[in-house]
């Protein structure tokens, strides 16, 4: 695989140089499912875990079916 390649299945050009958890809070929730399963590919298990966990304990009360939703099915299975 050339550089060209692994640098067009990164994330986003936006999010180099950004934490998981820094990338997370700026997504918008609608997208949110879809940027944690391209962090997955790009990112450790774990960092992604714990950036979902931080955007769960900052977001708003109403949200928190959904997040926890989204954690469950993408980070719940990495272990602790």
């Amino acid at each position: 695989m050339n550089a060209l390649n692994v640098l067009l299945r990164m994330p986003g050009e936006t999010d180099a140089g950004m934490s998981a958890v820094e990338v997370l809070n700026r997504t918008p929730l609608e997208q949110l499912e879809k940027k944690v399963k391209e962090l997955k590919r790009h990112r450790p298990a774990e960092e992604v875990r714990k950036a979902m966990v931080e955007r769960i304990a900052h977001a708003p009360l109403r949200d928190f079916e959904r997040l926890k939703g989204i954690y469950l099915k993408y980070c719940g299975d990495t272990p602790k």
